[in-house]
Formats: C-alpha cells, structure tokens, sequence
C-alpha cells in the first residue's frame, strides 16, 4: 500500500516538475532566444534544449525513485528506456580472446564515445564517408554502459550508415549473485567451468542513418525489428572461421515484442538467449604445423 502511495506522488511531482519546465520554456527562454537569434537558429537552440536537455532531465527525476526491475531481457537507454533486445551470450577465458575471435570473424571493434569520435561519427554518416571503428551511443545493462562493442559496416564503400553491431557487458560475479542468481545460474551453469568469463550481448542491425527517438526527438539510427535475425548472423560470422565451440539455446522468457526507440520500429525477439562458447569446434582437429 505505502508503495503505491509513493509511485503516486511521485508521479505528481515529476508532473509538476515537467509543468514548470515547460513553462520556462516557452514564456521564458524562447522569448529570451527570439529576440536575440534568427528563427532558424532559435529552432535549432530550441530542438537540443528540448530534446537532449529538457526531456531526458525529467526521465532522470522519474527513474530515482522508480527503476525497472527485471530479469534483463533488453538493454535501456540512459533514461531507462527499453532499447536493443539481450539476446546473445559469448563464454570464453578472456577480454583478448573475445576482441581476437570476433575480428577474425570480420568484426571490428568501436571505439569509445569522445567529443572526437562523436564529431567524426556525425561527419561519417552526414557525408557518407568511411569510419570502420565508429563509436556506439551507450546503452545500459546491470545499471552500467556497454564494456565493448562490435560492427561490420555495410555500403559501398561501408560507412556508419548501414552496419550490424553488437554491444557486451561483462557478466561480474556480484551479478552472478544478484536477485536473478537462479537465473544466470540456470543459463551458465554447463559453461563457466573453470576460469571462463561470460560476456552478455545485444545484436542489432542499423538499415536507415537517420531515426528520431519518440521519447525525447532524438536523431538516432533505425534499426531492424528482427534483432533475432541479427543474432543468427553474429553467429554463423563465428561458426563460419571455426570460433565457436558449442551453442546452447535458453529461454530468457517468452517471445518479446516491444515499441522500439524509434517512430516506426517494434522489436520481435524469440525469447531466447543463445550462448557460443569461443574455442575451437568438438571434432575439430587443428592442422600441425611442419618443421623444418
């Protein structure tokens, strides 16, 4: 009872707040901006203000308070919103055997979001021009951003516009232990013999350069409905340079279908979460190497 008490007032303050942010927005700042800026100019100041400031500050102020909780199915973007389906696990003994497997299977890795890349990125995308290690926007699982990402480009020549990508999260042992012990202990369990690191993904193909968020307006990519799709494919990359050693299919719940971030876009997923142990294939014989 106290809780739903909560979640209500809550709800009346982040509205109030929400009210006067508005308010100051449009009988206060836009008038300020209007008489000292051209229209095009007040548009544009006007956009960013509203939809990377204003809007994302208020879903802030909404999530202290209320937090998803829930065994992870999809990953969320910084205001915690459902973003890119979880729907691929990768199990091997380190970081350099991950980078190693999946570049030999044709992924490159992306580089970190600076104000360098971010530019270089904006750049790649408008003109259409080559970035092969562009960054990722930072999504969220276990209350922290992507440890590494993936992509393989597509175009002629590839460029950021069109390209597969996959986001990891390294699975730590205090989340191991979380609230969803049984969970990741049912779904590991025939894996992490031994000294193994388990490294949770999130495959995605972008189709489109340019999408805008529904809940904020902010321009992002557009990505494929299909994400399982997607999954299929970073692994058959794998299977394809004998990389992977097993698979295992576990459900993580049930068939998914969720509003995507973008206009336009609802996410299918099959409810399943599919786990590669990296190492060579059971039954493959490695050829010797001749002295001489």
């Amino acid at each position: 009872m106290f809780g739903l008490v909560f979640r209500i007032l809550w709800r009346i303050v982040v509205f109030i707040i929400a009210l006067i942010v508005a308010y100051a927005t449009f009988f206060m700042l836009l008038p300020i901006l209007d008489h000292q800026f051209p229209t095009l100019l007040v548009l544009i100041m006007l956009y960013v203000w509203i939809a990377y400031v204003a809007i994302p500050g208020i879903v802030r102020v909404w999530r202290v308070a209320i937090k998803p909780q829930h065994i992870p199915v999809y990953a969320t973007t910084s205001d915690g919103w459902a973003s890119d389906p979880v729907n691929i696990a990768l199990v091997c003994r380190s970081e350099k055997q991950l980078i190693r497997s999946m570049e030999a299977a044709g992924w490159t890795q992306a580089d970190k979001v600076t104000l360098r890349s971010a530019i270089r990125m904006a750049i790649a995308t408008i003109c259409n021009t080559a970035y092969p290690t562009a960054p990722f926007s930072s999504l969220y699982l276990f209350d922290r951003r992507q440890d590494i990402g993936f992509q393989i480009q597509e175009g002629n020549p590839p460029t950021p516009r069109h390209r597969h990508h996959v986001r990891f999260w390294r699975l730590r042992q205090e989340e191991q232990e979380s609230a969803h012990q049984s969970f990741w202990k049912k779904v590991f369990h025939n894996f992490v013999q031994g000294r193994r690191e388990v490294w949770i993904g999130a495959a995605t193909h972008d189709i489109a350069p340019f999408a805008f968020r529904m809940r904020n307006l902010q321009i992002t990519h557009q990505i494929d409905s299909d994400t399982t799709r997607e999954r299929d494919f970073l692994i058959a990359t794998l299977e394809a340079v004998n990389k992977v050693r097993r698979i295992e299919t576990v459900s993580s719940g049930h068939r998914l279908q969720f509003r995507g971030q973008t206009f336009g876009v609802h996410i299918i997923t099959d409810g399943t979460l599919r786990v590669a142990q990296l190492g060579s294939p059971l039954g493959f014989k490695k050829k010797s190497r001749k002295t001489t």
